[in-house]
């Protein structure tokens, strides 16, 4: 009962309460059903931006800076930057696996444009065939990063222990050395994006 200048209160039944509740189990489900899946892949793959390593300092440069607080025709110098020091400068790359492109390059692998996009093509060749002892360089022409790691994805055991070249950035390279692997097939991943694979076949 209310009185003119009351609003009526808007009560609900008990069906509609239940069907409210039943929409949200559904959807909390539905969530769990997709992140349990996928759970101890996320555990163990660190993202890509902590796997990242240390860039070159950046040149030093000159420049005219108009914003806001220095003059018009003012230089800013932008001073050269340390060379990175401590752990991270000492830590060795892992076996079979070099960052940087030393001398000629090798056989050559390409991460596709556009490889993160589960289904569209990755690697080229996705299966590739050396001798023992062949360098094989890899070049990423993707817009973002990705590795070229030994195993056949995140959850087997065995994952890096081969080869494994780390985060290649967009446009980067990075080479893989086949002297301590055995003649044999040797699958491959990205630990970016687990759904893309290929295979090392060494003679």
């Amino acid at each position: 009962m209310t009185t003119h200048d009351e609003s009526p209160i808007t009560r609900t039944n008990p069906k509609r309460m239940a069907k409210g509740i039943l929409i949200m189990v559904i959807v909390l489900a539905f969530g769990a059903a997709i992140l349990i899946p996928f759970w101890n892949t996320m555990i163990h793959n660190a993202p890509a931006a902590s796997k990242l390593n240390p860039k070159e300092p950046p040149e030093k440069e000159t420049g005219t800076l108009t914003s806001i607080g220095i003059p018009p025709g003012e230089t800013q110098v932008q001073a050269k930057s340390a060379a990175p020091s401590g752990p991270a400068a000492t830590t060795p790359a892992p076996a079979g696996t070099t960052n940087a492109t030393a001398g000629p390059p090798g056989k050559p692998l390409t991460i596709l444009a556009g490889a993160s996009v589960q289904g569209s093509p990755n690697f080229d060749p996705d299966t590739i065939t050396v001798k023992k002892g062949d360098k094989v360089t890899v070049t990423n022409k993707d817009t973002v990063p990705h590795t070229v790691t030994s195993g056949k994805g995140p959850t087997d055991p065995n994952n890096a222990k081969e080869f494994d070249t780390s985060i290649i950035e967009a446009g980067k390279t990075a080479d893989i050395q086949t002297t301590s692997l055995t003649p044999g097939e040797h699958p491959f991943f990205c630990t970016v994006h687990p759904y893309m694979t290929g295979k090392l076949v060494v003679q």
